[in-house]
């Protein structure tokens, strides 16, 4: 009997230690997660052309006016003359900062063998670079660049020379290059 008491308080334990097991928990917990990020728009136009889709863009007609000091046919640069043309960059289709510079061939001044003939964009600042910051406001991302093309006019007989060879050339191309890089600074 002695060893059917042992036996069945072993197993009375072992019932006690089955059924408080289950009573007590061991904290354990698990979840999951899944998510997605889109990519920022780049978008960069110049003067309404998408530079990313097409990487061409028009310059459009230089302003050489005809209230300037010089008289002339409208659509011509004479000496004494200056002419301009506006470049727009609009990033307002990218969320991203860009940095852009726009430059100016300097071989175009070159080909037509006038040093009198200059052309730079903004107050001679070429070429010109800048950052144009991410923004949600109508505008903000948008910098318009003016380009100035000036013969200059000085009385000298070696100018005049220049000046003659250059009036009886065709029709100068200026070409212009606008190049746009996302900043890699924070927004």
């Amino acid at each position: 009997m002695k060893g059917n008491k042992k036996i069945l308080i072993v197993a009375v334990l072992l019932l006690l230690f089955a059924i408080s097991y289950g009573t007590y928990a061991i904290y354990k917990s698990s979840a999951t997660s899944s998510d997605s990020v889109r990519a920022a728009h780049w978008v960069v136009k110049v003067n309404n052309a998408d530079i990313v889709a097409e990487n061409t863009f028009t310059l459009g007609t230089l302003d050489c006016g005809t209230t300037n000091r010089v008289a002339k046919a409208a659509g011509t640069i004479a000496p004494g003359d200056t002419c301009t043309a506006t470049v727009v960059v609009d990033a307002s289709g990218s969320e991203v900062n860009v940095n852009y510079t726009v430059a100016i061939d300097p071989t175009a001044v070159t080909s037509l063998a006038n040093d009198h003939i200059t052309i730079t964009a903004d107050n001679g600042h070429d070429p010109l670079t800048g950052t144009i910051e991410y923004s949600t406001a109508e505008n903000a991302m948008k910098k318009t660049i003016q380009l100035n093309i000036v013969w200059t006019a000085e009385d000298e007989a070696s100018q005049n020379t220049e000046d003659i060879t250059t009036a009886n050339l065709q029709d100068a191309s200026i070409p212009v290059t606008v190049t746009a890089v996302q900043n890699p600074t924070g927004i």
